[in-house]
């Protein structure tokens, strides 16, 4: 299973238009906050579920925090500036604990990250105004069966 996992476009509405044929070549799409009115404005292209959660700079309606289940992962995804994503991962990791997942989706910091501490993975796409975005590949329906590509924005 692939999911197009994309953080922080902001204003890039322009690279958020490059990614989505790939995007819609996955199973599952999944916004972690920061230009959700860049998504909205393009939702109508998207032809693949979605997860969107907003981030401190989104002033739409929306959720902060959303759980998925991919395959039998059970993702929270969260922008992550209300878990101190940007001083440390503990927060992001007893937030997945309280609700019984294995898996964190998140953004804010602007950096790339796949860890595991404590038997939960937690993946950041990076920025996609800084270029960055990331497909998620899940295999067997396992957490520990997780691979992550990092990808740049296509010219």
């Amino acid at each position: 299973m692939k999911i197009a996992l994309v953080s922080d476009i902001h204003y890039a509405k322009r690279e958020f238009e490059r990614v989505l044929p790939i995007i819609n070549t996955c199973d599952y799409f999944v916004f972690c906050g920061d230009g959700l009115t860049n998504v909205n404005a393009l939702r109508y292209e998207l032809t693949v579920p979605t997860v969107c959660v907003k981030g401190n700079c989104d002033f739409e309606y929306g959720a902060e925090t959303a759980s998925a289940f991919f395959g039998g992962v059970k993702a929270i995804v969260t922008h992550g500036h209300k878990y101190g994503a940007k001083s440390g991962l503990s927060e992001l990791v007893a937030l997945a604990a309280s609700q019984n997942s294995n898996l964190v989706l998140f953004g804010h910091t602007h950096i790339p990250c796949d860890k595991t501490e404590n038997g939960v993975r937690l993946i950041n796409p990076g920025a996609l105004m800084e270029g960055c975005f990331a497909i998620v590949n899940v295999f067997d329906n396992m957490a520990e069966h997780i691979t992550v590509e990092r990808l740049t924005v296509p010219k």
